[in-house]
């Protein structure tokens, strides 16, 4: 008996510093906000927004978003210094692309060195509309990351 509660006692500590981890190691970049289908013309009004959820300065030259329409490929979002303050956000607009409106698309935040820091789950938009997917709540949960809704655009500003 003494044996069996010492090993559900270690278990559950192990459990608890898991998760601590995973809350510490939680994304400082995430993708905040995505427009697939906004109204109008799609090509270069499509966008995706950043936020910066850490303590420091994030240069996000070299970082990249990919894309899925025809074929798949990322985009550099900036191929110089562009700096993002801790609670900042940015916006990235995908220049003459058009993403994918259907059940498939999955937008991936990539850094430098091609990891994959963030990703959104797949996601559909078929109305031409002001409607976006967004991290609920407002820059992520560590908690619960995957936490996504679609509701008014909110672009640049928190999430409602």
């Amino acid at each position: 008996m003494r044996r069996r509660l010492t090993t559900l006692t270690m278990a559950a500590v192990l459990s608890l510093s898991l998760a601590g981890a995973a809350v510490e190691g939680f994304l400082q970049i995430t993708i905040n906000e995505v427009e697939l289908n906004p109204s109008g013309r799609d090509a270069g009004a499509e966008w995706v927004e950043l936020v910066n959820k850490g303590d420091s300065e994030i240069d996000l030259a070299g970082w990249s978003l990919t894309y899925d329409y025809r074929s798949e490929g990322s985009i550099p979002i900036s191929e110089t210094e562009l700096m993002l303050g801790p609670g900042e956000r940015y916006v990235f607009t995908y220049p003459r692309l058009m993403l994918r409106n259907d059940d498939n698309t999955r937008i991936q935040l990539l850094a430098p060195d091609g990891t994959v820091v963030d990703q959104t789950p797949t996601m559909h938009d078929r109305d031409d509309d002001g409607q976006t997917w967004q991290r609920y709540p407002d820059g992520g949960d560590p908690l619960f990351a995957d936490l996504w809704v679609f509701g008014n655009g909110t672009r640049g500003a928190p999430n409602e």
